[in-house]
């Protein structure tokens, strides 16, 4: 892809941010009203056609019924002997005839639009259809999208809550074992006596230091005893029982 497709798709994206998905959504749902109301004039219109063949299909039969009374008339007027009202009768049958010719021709043009109409209203009522397929796929990804915009966001936002969380327990951990050995350091310093026990006074603390002292020295010469084999009289080591 080139740079400029790039570049304009870059500000294609841009367009339909935030307001302007929002204005895209109303404009979408203007168009399908649109298309519906269109179709909606269709139909009524191939209703008005075929109302209209309808009425001229009635006006039809109507006039066949009319010329065949004409003719029954016209064949009575003949066996009577009365050419003249026959003939009388045949001229009115034969101006039916015509008008129900006229009213066949019409008839004809009126089905001829009431099925141009109807494949008309057939097609827009397909494309309406795809169109609001397209739509609800449109408002469904997007909303999908944001969802799933927010849901990043909101990972990205715990991930960094814990990676801060992680961090200060980390501190805390540190600090703690900084304490404690520190702790340690004390206590081992109060049990040696160079440091004062609380409330105990410099003097208290040196004699316990030096006491403390003393038994560490008894506790060498009493090892070094044990350690030491004992003589015999003789000079030989002693076994001991």
């Amino acid at each position: 892809m080139s740079i400029g497709k790039r570049i304009a798709r870059i500000f294609r994206s841009w367009r339909f941010r935030g307001n302007d998905v929002e204005d895209l959504k109303d404009k979408l749902d203007e168009t399908y009203r649109t298309q519906t109301a269109l179709l909606r004039q269709v139909r009524r219109g191939v209703a008005d056609v075929a109302t209209s063949r309808k009425r001229v299909e009635l006006q039809l039969a109507a006039l066949d019924q009319q010329a065949a009374q004409l003719d029954d008339a016209a064949r009575q007027a003949v066996a009577h002997g009365n050419d003249d009202e026959a003939r009388s009768v045949l001229t009115r049958k034969v101006t039916l005839e015509k008008a129900a010719t006229d009213l066949k021709t019409r008839h004809a043009d009126l089905k001829a639009e009431e099925d141009k109409l109807e494949a008309t209203a057939l097609k827009i009522e397909q494309e309406v259809e795809a169109f609001r397929v397209r739509k609800d796929t449109l408002a469904a990804r997007h909303t999908a999208a944001a969802a799933r915009a927010e849901i990043n966001s909101a990972t990205r936002g715990i991930n960094s809550s814990v990676s801060d969380v992680g961090q200060a327990v980390e501190s805390a951990e540190r600090r703690t074992r900084e304490l404690e050995a520190t702790a340690d350091a004390v206590d081992e310093l109060v049990a040696d006596g160079v440091i004062s026990k609380p409330g105990e006074s410099a003097d208290e603390a040196l004699r316990r230091q030096f006491d403390a002292a003393l038994d560490s020295a008894e506790v060498d010469r009493q090892l070094e005893q044990i350690s030491t084999p004992r003589k015999d009289d003789d000079g030989s080591d002693a076994i001991q029982r």
